[in-house]
């Protein structure tokens, strides 16, 4: 039999709302099927937002109960997503209680997105060890280990939960683990290295008198020699042989050393004895990891191309590129954060689809460091035309500065461009940074590099932007043209691709002079009548567009070869003229 007090408890509510009868409900509640406890929570919100004729947003987000219910649709939706589970925990009657009067376990739960069938049942194993009852750390600490048993069986989850405390009580634990929330507690938990190699670690670490909290995750680099080979000669990309076929552990990895991954997977290992969540990235033929700083902030250890070149995931809650993890902590400490999550949650139950939208907008308005509204209000946006998605993509750059791999994930993933349609050459310079940083211009010149190889056929196996060589993209693409024999048809699709991408350039000053000077480069090495006609066509309507000095200073020079080209004089005037300030 389901909990009597949660059966009053959501009887009460539905009444209020006018929703199902007695006997139905009974009936769906009896069993503590977990799609019946979603369902009624579903109903029971979306009859509170039916009933608010003039749909007040003050009162809703006031109502305690509403916002209980909300998440606990959500969380109960989670764990039977995949099949139907009876939660027999909940047959515990105080244990319900507990739950009940814990609002913000169930907002906790929701919020982390990784529950499973065993999720109430670590977490109530937890509360009934603790003497029925959990606060602060111990409260968020509970809830990541329940979170952890969507990959670790229930045991597996309380015995990390039992070494933590015991470390922590040991003070072994860096000061970034009081800090965590429980979706950062469930990556910890989810380390792969058993509790003996953490044990290990936390001693082995103990000695270093260079690991500390603030520099964690670059000091633990260093106990990993990086090696190639073994002492026995040994190549490292032979495998187990490497390791004498040894099960790697991190003992293993500081005896024998390794390679970028094993120093990866090792550092992020070490930050983990210490209670610093980590996990692996990649980067172009490197292995890097995350961890969280004393900052707060999520950073990259073993970096050599920051975010904008790795890939793997973002690890938490909010799916999207790997940089996505940084913003989480940004959010949570901004303004409102609590009740703007409520409204995207809210949001998606309600079964109006404009107050639905009314929720999402709200919910960035609280706070716009909203990345899941983002999303999904860019699904309920989907038919808006091109000119307003972009304007929409302005207000997201504002809502997450400085972070152009997001921008980038966001252009391609979320905003619903018609890429058949679309023209990329005026699209893509809007990730360019207003001071044009280094990740912004990687950004653009990637999906750029795309553009021109699709419009330079002959070219798509030799244009390439890469880690390497990206700054010296333009002399490599120059150098080419100079040593081979290029068809008339390349070079007027080379002109063609780079007259399509500066007009759209001009405000980026910084990276227009490049465009502009591989762009004169060309003009002037093939010297070509028509194509240095294009040229001074092109010259004369972006010298109208143009405000900076150094861009009309740059445009004016490559207009004189133009003119020169041609033998026209009276262009050579105007170029002059143009280049003098006049």
């Amino acid at each position: 039999m389901f909990n009597f007090l949660l059966l009053f408890l959501i009887f009460s509510w539905t009444l209020q709302a006018g929703s199902l009868p007695l006997q139905r409900l009974a009936w769906q509640m009896e069993g503590g099927d977990v799609r019946s406890i979603a369902g009624l929570c579903r109903e029971y919100v979306q009859k509170k937002l039916e009933a608010e004729k003039t749909f007040s947003l003050e009162s809703l987000l006031k109502d305690p109960e509403l916002a209980q219910a909300c998440h606990m649709a959500h969380f109960f939706a989670l764990v039977g997503k995949e099949r139907t589970y009876i939660l027999h925990e909940l047959k515990d009657r105080e244990f319900v209680k507990w739950l009940l009067d814990h609002p913000e376990a169930f907002e906790k739960l929701a919020f982390a997105r990784a529950s499973g069938k065993d999720t109430l049942a670590v977490l109530r194993s937890i509360w009934v060890k603790e003497g029925k009852e959990l606060a602060g750390v111990g409260f968020n600490m509970a809830l990541g280990a329940a979170l952890a048993s969507s990959s670790r069986e229930p045991e597996e989850c309380e015995a990390r939960y039992d070494f933590y405390k015991k470390s922590f009580a040991e003070k072994k634990l860096f000061p970034q683990f009081i800090t965590l929330e429980p979706w950062e507690f469930g990556i910890l938990f989810q380390g792969r290295e058993s509790i003996e190699e953490l044990a290990w670690a936390q001693e082995y670490s103990s000695r270093k008198k260079t690991f500390k909290a603030q520099n964690a995750g670059y000091a633990a680099c260093s106990f990993i020699p990086y090696r190639m080979k073994n002492k026995q000669g040994v190549s490292v990309h032979a495998g187990g042989a490497f390791y004498d076929h040894k099960p790697v552990s991190l003992q293993i990895y500081v005896e024998y050393g390794g390679v970028c991954g094993a120093v990866s997977k090792g550092a992020a290992g070490f930050v983990k004895a210490k209670g610093i969540p980590s996990y692996t990235i990649g980067q172009p033929g490197h292995c890097a990891f995350v961890w969280k700083g004393m900052d707060g902030e999520w950073k990259i250890g073993n970096n050599i191309y920051g975010w904008i070149w790795s890939e793997g995931g973002s690890g938490g809650p909010w799916k999207g590129a790997v940089s996505t993890i940084t913003e989480l902590p940004r959010f949570w400490k901004g303004e409102n954060a609590s009740s703007s999550n409520l409204c995207y949650y809210l949001s998606l139950l309600a079964a109006d689809s404009r107050k639905s939208e009314v929720l999402l907008e709200e919910a960035l308005k609280r706070n716009p460091s909203n990345y899941s509204a983002w999303q999904a209000l860019m699904r309920k946006k989907g038919r808006l035309g091109e000119k307003d998605k972009l304007a929409l993509l302005e207000q997201f750059k504002k809502a997450f500065p400085g972070n152009p791999t997001l921008w980038e994930y966001f252009v391609k993933r979320e905003l619903g461009i018609d890429w058949k349609k679309a023209n990329g050459y005026a699209v893509y310079p809007r990730l360019l940074a207003e001071n044009e940083s280094w990740d912004s211009v990687d950004a653009y010149m990637r999906n750029f590099c795309a553009l021109a190889r699709q419009d330079i056929p002959d070219m798509a196996g030799k244009l390439s932007y890469e880690v390497k060589t990206k700054r010296s993209f333009f002399k490599n693409w120059l150098k080419f043209y100079q040593q081979n024999k290029v068809d008339r048809k390349v070079r007027v699709q080379t002109c063609a691709v780079l007259e399509k991408a500066l007009p759209h350039l001009l405000s980026r000053e910084k990276t227009a002079l490049q465009f502009l000077g591989f762009y004169g480069q060309v003009i002037d090495l093939w010297k070509d009548k028509q194509l240095s006609a294009r040229a001074d066509a092109c010259l004369t309507a972006w010298l109208k567009e143009a405000d900076k000095p150094s861009l009309r200073k740059k445009m004016a020079e490559i207009g004189l070869k133009a003119a020169d080209h041609l033998g026209d004089k009276k262009a050579l005037v105007r170029y002059a003229e143009a280049q003098n300030g006049y």
